[in-house]
């Protein structure tokens, strides 16, 4: 049966996995060298200009009410009622509790595992670990919607995702990226953002369903997610989805030019048939095609047992090709390390990292900048002002492409490139007041927007 799996390996690798003369997968871990071709800062000069006319298209609706756009169809991955799930589950939570793992029961969330534990703010009267959510978007325009996307983005980072992911067509892409931010509205991205992990569902942080740590052999952020510590009964699909979320989200922050993807591994070692979550496994891949492309990396199905290969036939047709062609298969240690070096790699999989996750709870004041409104808006203000200077640049660059002017269109290009980093460095000084504190800083992990993972790896 591992020969199945190799074959489907080797299959999945020959594809051209971004459409644009990118190298396959397997090439490039045997190169040991990331494909960095229509990356920001590393653009060809007709992609440059693809991404001029699609800045163009932009800011021709900028000031435009978002929901008068047309976009791709936002499509719910799993028909569900919202409030419905959300009262259902309350309902067991009060009628019928019991415990989820490690002290968690159904339905409760960090926050109340901190009530419980006594961990409070000193910072708030009455002891909140985060103040009320905050909106930060200031009108119904496309403007506001995409800059609150962007966030701590590059600018040309997130919306050379959309173009990756639509092989350069601007028309398709920019349908995609308008359904994108208008999805992110629809499902209150933002306050997920603000209080962090602090309302996840307490036994998804508890248990590490998925988890960050270490790098592959391109330097990309490894997920490890182990399938037999996941069952659909243990929380609502509300809350999975929110986990989720909030998982995109925070990797979003572990990533850096030139690595904008991350290395998941699928551990499916012990899973069983009670570990298979339909709608769980739908949610995902609609996220990762449809609102955050170009994201994935490779992933990496790690000891599947001999019955999966069925799995995968029912679960391939759901996915798009491209990230289909990402998809490889590792049945032993040595299949691992064609991915990932040995001190990278945790020892329950046979590397030199003894690391085992364990969950770091909230401390009672870490979220302090977000009680301080006056540093907020001060903040607020430098970014406006900083991201208003970028499409003034960005409007110039788009000109001079328009009269052929290749000097003006280079002059202007440098300038839009100094105005990102500003734009950037803006956005992460207004994030610490506008985002609960989580796993990954409580671990010194990410510091001051810089990723260290030695601060959690153990070796002898």
């Amino acid at each position: 049966m591992s020969g199945l799996f190799k074959a489907i390996s080797r299959q999945r690798s020959q594809v051209n996995i971004a459409g644009s003369g990118r190298e396959a997968i397997t090439t490039q871990y045997t190169k040991g060298r990331l494909d960095t071709s229509g990356v920001y800062r590393n653009l060809s000069a007709i992609e440059e200009k693809v991404l001029a006319d699609m800045w163009s298209r932009i800011l021709g609706d900028y000031d435009q009410p978002l929901d008068s756009i047309v976009c791709d169809p936002i499509v719910r991955p799993v028909e569900y009622d919202d409030a419905a799930s959300r009262s259902q589950a309350k309902e067991a939570q009060e009628t019928s509790p019991f415990e989820v793992f490690g002290g968690c029961m159904f339905n409760e969330t960090v926050a109340d595992k901190c009530q419980e534990l006594g961990i409070k703010s000193e910072s708030s009267a009455g002891g909140k670990l985060v103040p009320p959510f905050v909106s930060q978007i200031s009108d119904k325009t496309l403007k506001s919607a995409l800059w609150l996307a962007v966030r701590e983005d590059h600018p040309d980072v997130f919306v050379l995702r959309f173009l990756r992911a639509r092989k350069w067509d601007v028309d398709k892409a920019y349908k995609m990226i308008v359904a994108a931010v208008k999805w992110r509205i629809q499902e209150n991205v933002e306050e997920i953002i603000w209080y962090g992990d602090l309302y996840n569902d307490a036994s998804l942080m508890w248990k590490g369903v998925s988890y960050a740590h270490g790098k592959d052999r391109l330097g990309q952020p490894i997920v490890w997610s182990g399938s037999c510590l996941h069952h659909q009964k243990d929380q609502s699909y509300p809350q999975l989805k929110r986990y989720l979320i909030w998982m995109m989200e925070t990797l979003r922050q572990l990533l850096y030019t030139p690595v904008e993807r991350v290395c998941l591994i699928m551990d499916l070692t012990d899973h069983s048939n009670a570990n298979m979550d339909w709608p769980f496994v739908k949610t995902f891949i609609k996220f990762l095609e449809a609102y955050y492309p170009e994201c994935l990396g490779v992933c990496i199905v790690y000891n599947g047992p001999w019955w999966f290969s069925g799995v995968w036939k029912l679960i391939s047709p759901l996915l798009d090709p491209v990230v289909a062609a990402k998809v490889q298969f590792a049945q032993k240690r040595k299949d691992l390390l064609e991915f990932i070096d040995e001190k990278e790699l945790l020892e329950i999989c046979g590397g030199k990292d003894k690391y085992t996750y364990e969950y770091v709870k909230p401390e009672g004041n870490e979220n302090q900048p977000m009680f301080d409104q006056e540093g907020r808006a001060k903040a607020a203000q430098k970014l406006e002002a900083l991201q208003e200077q970028f499409v003034a640049a960005t409007q110039e660059w788009v000109q001079a492409k328009v009269d052929g002017e290749d000097g003006k269109f280079t002059e202007a290009s440098a300038k839009r490139l100094e105005l990102s980093d500003q734009v950037k460095q803006a956005a992460e000084t207004k994030d610490k007041y506008t985002r609960a504190r989580h796993f990954y800083t409580r671990t010194g992990v990410l510091h001051n927007s810089s990723v260290d993972w030695s601060k959690i790896q153990i070796y002898d």
